[in-house]
């Protein structure tokens, strides 16, 4: 054998050896939710006039922890720790669009985990919260491994049971009926401004709590010109969440929940 083959035989296992010393990062690839039951839209022909649309304004979808098992193991070095919901506030629902279509192209582009970082880090959507539980994300791992339905509305319409806020997580409940097996989580909250909920139009009280969305809230987007007084546009995102040893957070792709309008000067939305 040569010098000259010795001497890259040793390179090549020196830099192995390199390699593992210095430690390479591990690549946890993350399944997202892909199947959606109900997806609201906000089009030039629905912008104006949130309240007609009531009976198909809630976001409905089913989680992805089944093909995320091999991550809720506990000596797994990496964990899934459930579905996150993502929110952002429009008052131009152009603008609301126009990020979707830009989001879009990332959720189909070949490096999955784009879609998310540019939702959570370049948009700076904020996670919903609700009433009822202080679950970060808003639904965690079960301990059967099974994939959830979700349900989500986030404003009322009248007093009718079945279009209220609220959001369910369980088997079974994606049309809103709490089924066996369902849990209500209470209702949806905004993040950073505790305890308000989307009900822009209805008086605030102490069981009641809402606020109009302000320029410089974190979850509010403000274009120049709003496209209806009155009227916010509010799209979702689900994202499935794991955390590696050191307590960075990795993303799965992003499944788009659709997007609905909510007017200042009506209770009812």
């Amino acid at each position: 054998m040569t010098k000259k083959k010795i001497k890259n035989i040793l390179f090549f296992f020196t830099s192995i050896l390199f390699l593992n010393s210095c430690g390479m990062d591990a690549v946890y690839y993350l399944y997202a939710p892909t199947a959606t039951y109900s997806v609201p839209t906000i089009t030039s022909a629905n912008y104006l006039n949130p309240g007609a649309n009531y009976e198909t304004a809630y976001f409905s979808f089913k989680t992805q922890q089944t093909q995320n098992s091999k991550y809720t193991e506990t000596e797994s070095s990496f964990q899934f720790l459930g579905t996150a919901i993502y929110y952002r506030i429009y008052n131009n629902y152009e603008t609301m669009n126009s990020d979707i279509s830009a989001i879009s192209g990332k959720i189909s582009s070949t490096n999955e985990a784009s879609a998310a970082s540019y939702i959570v880090e370049t948009l700076k959507y904020q996670q919903l919260k609700a009433s009822g539980t202080n679950n970060v994300p808003l639904i965690p791992v079960n301990s059967t491994n099974t994939n959830d339905t979700v349900y989500i509305r986030l404003t009322n319409y009248q007093s009718e049971p079945m279009f209220r806020a609220r959001i369910i997580v369980g088997q079974g409940c994606e049309t809103g009926t709490v089924a066996t097996g369902c849990v209500e989580l209470g209702t949806p909250l905004r993040t950073g401004s505790e305890g308000y909920n989307f009900d822009f139009g209805r008086k605030q009280g102490a069981e009641n709590k809402k606020i109009i969305p302000q320029s410089g809230d974190s979850d509010v987007t403000i274009s120049s010109t709003a496209k209806a007084s009155g009227v916010w546009y509010v799209a979702l995102y689900a994202i499935g969440v794991g955390q590696d040893e050191s307590m960075t957070a990795q993303y799965s792709n992003a499944l788009h929940l659709g997007a609905v309008a909510i007017s200042e000067t009506d209770e009812n939305n």
